[in-house]
């Protein structure tokens, strides 16, 4: 088994906006981690669900924190960030609620330029709760100048 390092030093993110809390199982294409829906979540609703929209940021952090790790590996920089672009095909199968650990799934299917193109499934237990396939912009050192 794996001793991976804590995500919080894989992503830029942080608390409340860290989704995210281990890294499970990292391969070159593929990666699970784990995130606990705590009471106090940054996108619980008053009736104690998560919003269901949350789940592709699980997804794109999942993807992020597995993809920090695979360039730690390979004794790259951290150093830039990303952000998730777009997405298609989000389905939103049952309701997460307050208290739930999920399991994220995520694999690469493709990549153009800075955008990796990640198809990700989110479970409770063994039941599929979401999937959607993001698009991230990962860049290197600093942030890009805007283009207006």
């Amino acid at each position: 088994m794996t001793n991976y390092p804590d995500v919080i030093t894989l992503l830029p993110h942080r608390p409340p906006m860290l989704l995210v809390d281990r890294l499970l199982d990292v391969e070159e294409k593929k990666g699970r981690v784990e995130a606990v829906i705590g009471e106090d979540h940054l996108f619980l609703r008053k009736d104690g669900t998560l919003l269901p929209e949350t789940c592709c940021e699980l997804i794109a952090q999942g993807f992020g924190a597995c993809e920090g790790y695979r360039r730690t590996q390979k004794g790259l920089s951290l150093e830039g960030g990303g952000y998730l672009a777009s997405l298609r095909d989000m389905e939103i199968l049952l309701p997460v609620r307050a208290g739930d650990v999920l399991t994220v799934k995520t694999e690469k299917v493709d990549d153009c330029f800075d955008t990796h193109i990640v198809h990700g499934e989110v479970y409770c237990q063994t039941k599929k709760v979401a999937q959607a396939t993001v698009y991230i912009f990962i860049f290197q050192g600093e942030a890009p100048a805007p283009t207006l």
